[in-house]
């Protein structure tokens, strides 16, 4: 068997997640010494009114920064002029199955007066200053996947899978009346430890 052209078609092809076809990015956004958050919207068809921070699916051709301030334009009326990108936080590859990019930045006016929600995505914006989050450490919690038994499946991959939960550990943090918790969780405790001063 000649390999030759298998060698050439992976010798400059980047690795990706082999199961992934819905890439997404999100923006921790910055003012002044506060993260910006959402309270998604009651008529969204997922996740209805709970705390996340802006973002969305990554369009073909799109970067991870352009696909997380265009959507955050798109949800809070934030032209992106008026955002300075810092850089990109560790992804995620999420359980349901997207590789999540979070990508950190902050107002270049320190106001909140330019934000324009769009209703049809978000109920509520609202701010918790960084210091707080730090001197409320959070609380773990555990939960665990279960698989769905079909008929059609072989008795021996039945089996396996009524052994294969899989458990996986979060955070939350209860804000006010907020409850913060799952992937936007993980990702406020990479900005709290990258705004940490005096940590590399």
């Amino acid at each position: 068997m000649n390999l030759t052209f298998a060698a050439q078609k992976l010798q400059n092809r980047p690795p990706r997640p082999a199961e992934n076809d819905r890439p997404c990015a999100i923006l921790a956004l910055l003012t002044e010494d506060r993260l910006i958050l959402e309270v998604r919207s009651p008529l969204l068809r997922t996740q209805p009114g709970q705390i996340c921070l802006p973002g969305g699916r990554i369009e073909q051709d799109e970067t991870p920064v352009q696909c997380a301030l265009r959507e955050t334009e798109e949800e809070l009326g934030l032209p992106t002029q008026q955002i300075e990108v810092l850089g990109q936080l560790d992804y995620y590859l999420h359980t349901t199955g997207q590789t999540v990019y979070p990508v950190l930045a902050r107002l270049k006016e320190h106001h909140t007066e330019a934000l324009r929600p769009n209703p049809a995505e978000v109920a509520e914006v609202f701010s918790v200053p960084l210091d707080w989050f730090r001197s409320h450490p959070p609380t773990a919690y555990e939960y665990q996947l279960q698989s769905v038994e079909t008929d059609d499946l072989p008795a021996q991959l039945k089996l396996w899978l009524s052994h294969a939960a899989v458990r996986h550990r979060g955070i939350w943090w209860q804000y006010e009346d907020k409850l913060i918790w799952g992937l936007t969780a993980k990702v406020i405790c990479q900005v709290l430890d990258v705004t940490q001063e005096g940590q590399t």
